[in-house]
């Protein structure tokens, strides 16, 4: 592995004002039998994706509960990020050409990485697919308690991948998913739902001065004093960015001075999300009140903060897979949200409630209007969605769900 990540550090005192002074204590209740339980996070990446990010707030944090928790990268070369690339969309439900070739590898730098595993842990907790198989070859940490977090919709797997999987995966303790939709019906060994979470005191969450995020508007050329119409979205074809492009269109007929915003936070992975991201590109050319902001751009946490801060509606028109919890981050914002009916989307937002749900581009305007028009409902949008954010995907709910799936599995080593 690579060294451990060196995180700064955390305070969990300063989630009092979010969380609230019971879901503190309650916490630190919950930690103390589990003080000096020495835990390792596996990843496939330290930045850039939902699982580091979570990562990046949940370590420290949990660190400052009294455990000894650390966070490594599995190391890849060319030949493997490709291998992995490819298994990631094979589980998503995206058919894939899987060869022998791609087996072997796979396994071959699983093995590579299980030897640099070479220090013992109570338990280590393996997020995502791709490095499951260091498990079957790690003999260091024989007598460790092994979880599984898959961050990934595996119910649409592709089968002969599938079964490659989960051969390792059967060898773990216990696994963790998202959702429960996300659990396929043959998997056997125990299985927990944590549902993602956000960090209220992270960049990409804490309240930013005006002039930040006028400034930061202006560098983009967007008009902080005109209302703004923001969709933060990986570049995929199911995201539907033409049609967030139409929605904008339509809304802009009946309210002129709207602009749009389209934040892309991945490049295009297939042909079909380049050709959605071509033509995107080509519609918003030819228009100055859209705007869309690329990877290349290289974009970050306060970036988005400011984008999502400054945006009278933020829209979520489609997604493939995963929770999207950049939509949480603008609910505890208190941002009116219109979204497609998306199960993770829909647990998020709440038809009626913290937001809207909308299926056709006409139903996705005649709702980004109404909000526009109708400011008083686009409070209260914001200040339910803040409140339901508190209640369900914070990040000291996250904490709680591990810790007591962390105890359950400690009492269950001893005994």
């Amino acid at each position: 592995m690579y060294g451990t990540l060196a995180l700064s550090h955390r305070a969990l005192e300063d989630l009092v004002e979010a969380a609230g002074r019971d879901t503190i204590d309650e916490l630190r209740s919950l930690a103390r039998p589990l003080e000096g339980l020495r835990v390792l996070n596996l990843s496939i990446t330290g930045f850039g994706t939902g699982t580091a990010e979570l990562l990046n707030s949940s370590v420290p944090l949990l660190s400052d509960l009294g455990l000894d928790v650390h966070w490594q990268v599995v190391r890849a070369s060319e030949d493997d990020a490709s291998v992995s690339q490819a298994m990631y969309q094979a589980l998503g439900g995206t058919a894939v050409v899987w060869t022998h070739d791609m087996t072997d590898t796979w396994l071959r730098y699983a093995s590579m990485n299980a030897d640099l595993l070479t220090e013992q842990f109570d338990v280590i907790v393996v997020h995502d697919p791709q490095p499951l198989a260091i498990h079957s070859y790690n003999a260091t940490n024989a007598a460790a308690q092994w979880i599984a977090h898959s961050h990934l919709d595996l119910s649409s797997a592709q089968d002969d991948v599938w079964m490659l999987v989960r051969s390792h995966l059967e060898k773990y303790d216990a696994a963790i998913f998202d959702a429960p939709a996300y659990v396929r019906g043959d998997i056997t060994i125990p299985t927990h739902i944590v549902p993602p979470a956000i960090d209220p005191n992270s960049v990409r969450n804490m309240p930013l001065p005006d002039d930040v995020v006028r400034s930061v508007l202006g560098q983009y050329g967007i008009n902080p004093d005109r209302p703004l119409i923001c969709q933060v979205t990986p570049c995929d074809a199911a995201c539907d960015l033409v049609g967030v492009y139409e929605t904008w269109k339509l809304v802009q007929s009946k309210h002129p001075d709207v602009q749009l915003l389209i934040v892309l936070f991945t490049e295009p992975q297939d042909p079909n999300a380049r050709a959605c991201f071509d033509e995107l590109v080509r519609l918003s050319l030819a228009d100055p009140d859209a705007f869309v902001v690329t990877p290349g751009n290289e974009i970050g946490n306060v970036e988005i903060n400011v984008f999502q801060s400054a945006a009278s509606v933020v829209m979520q028109k489609g997604l493939r897979k995963g929770y999207g919890m950049w939509i949480s981050d603008a609910l505890w914002k208190r941002r009116p949200c219109v979204v497609a009916p998306e199960p993770g989307l829909e647990q998020q937002v709440i038809h009626g409630k913290t937001g809207a749900v909308a299926r056709t581009t006409e139903e996705f305007a005649t709702e980004v209007s109404r909000l526009l028009e109708n400011r008083e409902l686009a409070a209260e949008y914001g200040e339910n969605g803040r409140r339901h954010v508190a209640e369900r995907f914070l990040i000291t709910r996250y904490l709680r769900d591990y810790l007591q799936i962390l105890a359950q599995l400690h009492r269950k080593s001893d005994g």
